[in-house]
């Protein structure tokens, strides 16, 4: 039986003849644009054999990175159990039942060494502009390969993502996802605490049943007597499908010269996507390709606070009102408190008549107005304390230029279980693509863009909004 070590030098020599043959392929593809009496048969032929030679090329990269893959197993496999198992013992790692998490993914975040260079194995945006630009068959190797381990850690989560086989080019790796999300946004902490659920693979608008007329049912006085009979009645509330998107261009020298070039600048569009996206959530017009916005539901709860000289104590039983509407109409309880930051840092400010602080961090004050958290603060989605024991969540997407002088803001507060918001995929933008624009001067246009549905009017008494003349945030 061949050695893998073996069978690796024959993979790499049937990988080595692929190539030669797709490299005759395109340079025969290339020739003819000086043949005499070209034919469009002759050049379908030649774009069919490169096609063929992509394919075959494509293959045999793909068995030299699995059996290197499996020698790089077998290597590990006999260093951690050198010590209990003789070796003598033991068949090789590619012989026995596959040992499903020993080997390492495809991408990896880049690790740094002893000398303080940067150590890093395959790039997925390096690898998704060499295959989708340059057509490299290595780099797609990888992107499929990737795609494999995406589909094997969540069967489906792929198909559902992006709702297309080509996924390996689009679905960005876990710790590209983390580093999307940590640009200096303000982020999508809205959307984050909405009831996600996926959005359908194929059509422009969601219809989600909203029940407005119940059943009934009635204590029957006597036996014999009529019991209660209503039909249960429903509308269907639309939620079209929705995108966001956006680019940029760069020049290729940018790219292939510089250092994480597209990975900076596909984080800053992926950033801004959510901070976008977040936006609409809050106050899109629900036109013109925008979702509707809470603050732009027919029917929600609307407190009014108006005040020249605003204050926390008057600002107080608004906030009350404002729960106890959620609590008395819809029959549960709100989720979170959503405000911008600035108005959060004047409730903090507040002081009592002693000048002691109204909001005391942690629990250790006695009868407190309100509690601050005394964790480090994730503008994505942690809450920053309580309001009645509610979280309180801060998004600077909320507007701070409404009312009839432009400078109000809103307090939104939701059982945030009943917003729907469907995506293609959370914290990021689904697609990630290098289209190139102008080959005459060298440059690449980098493009991001998603899906998303939502329906914040679902059940309109789960939301109250606070608004007026005393939501103009004083300076501190």
């Amino acid at each position: 039986m061949p050695t893998i070590q073996e069978l690796i030098s024959q993979a790499t020599r049937r990988r080595d003849a692929a190539q030669t043959a797709r490299d005759r392929a395109q340079d025969d593809l290339v020739s003819l644009r000086d043949a005499p009496g070209l034919t469009e048969e002759q050049v379908r032929t030649a774009i069919s054999a490169r096609d063929e030679a992509d394919a075959t090329l494509r293959e045999a990269q793909s068995a030299v990175d699995e059996l290197t893959r499996v020698q790089a197993e077998e290597t590990e496999y006999q260093r951690l159990s050198a010590r209990t198992t003789p070796t003598g013992t033991r068949a090789p790692a590619y012989d026995q039942v596959h040992r499903v998490g020993m080997e390492q993914r495809t991408y990896q975040p880049p690790q740094a060494s002893m000398d303080g260079r940067g150590v890093t194995g395959p790039d997925f945006l390096r690898d998704l502009y060499d295959y989708q630009l340059k057509r490299d068959p290595a780099a797609g190797g990888r992107l499929e390969r990737h795609g494999r381990e995406v589909e094997a850690l969540d069967p489906g989560f792929a198909q559902r993502m992006v709702g297309t086989g080509a996924v390996s080019g689009f679905v960005p790796p876990q710790y590209l996802t983390d580093l999307f999300a940590d640009f200096a946004r303000a982020g999508r902490p809205l959307a984050n605490i909405c009831s996600g659920i996926p959005l359908p693979e194929t059509g422009m608008e969601m219809n989600i049943p909203r029940v407005t007329t119940g059943t009934t049912t009635s204590v029957q006085a006597a036996e014999g007597d009529t019991i209660g009979n209503t039909d249960l009645d429903d509308t269907l509330l639309p939620a079209p499908v929705r995108t966001v998107a956006g680019y940029t261009d760069v020049s290729r020298q940018a790219i292939e010269r510089g250092t994480m070039v597209q990975s900076l600048v596909f984080g800053d569009l992926a950033a801004d996507y959510n901070s976008k996206l977040d936006a609409q959530l809050i106050n899109g017009s629900g036109t013109s390709g925008q979702h509707t916005g809470v603050l732009n539901v027919a029917g929600i709860n609307t407190i009014t606070y108006t005040s020249a000289a605003p204050t926390i104590p008057e600002l107080w039983p608004k906030l009350a009102d404002a729960a106890g509407r959620v609590m008395g109409q819809r029959f549960t309880g709100p989720t979170a408190f959503v405000m911008r930051s600035d108005l959060w840092a004047w409730i903090l400010a507040e002081t009592d008549t002693a000048g002691r602080p109204l909001v005391e961090p942690g629990t250790v004050a006695t009868n407190p107005i309100a509690v601050a958290s005394t964790r480090p603060v994730d503008y994505q989605v942690t809450a920053v304390g309580s309001l009645f024991g509610v979280p309180v969540v801060l998004d600077n997407n909320i507007p701070s230029n409404l009312g009839t002088g432009t400078n109000e803001t809103r307090i939104i507060v939701a059982d945030f279980r009943d917003l729907i918001l469907m995506e293609d995929e959370s914290a990021a933008p689904v697609q990630l693509r290098f289209d190139e624009v102008l080959s005459a001067s060298l440059q690449v246009r980098l493009l991001a863009y998603g899906y998303s549905a939502f329906a914040a009017g679902r059940q309109p008494k789960a939301v109250s909004v606070i608004a007026g003349t005393g939501l103009i945030v004083p300076a501190l």
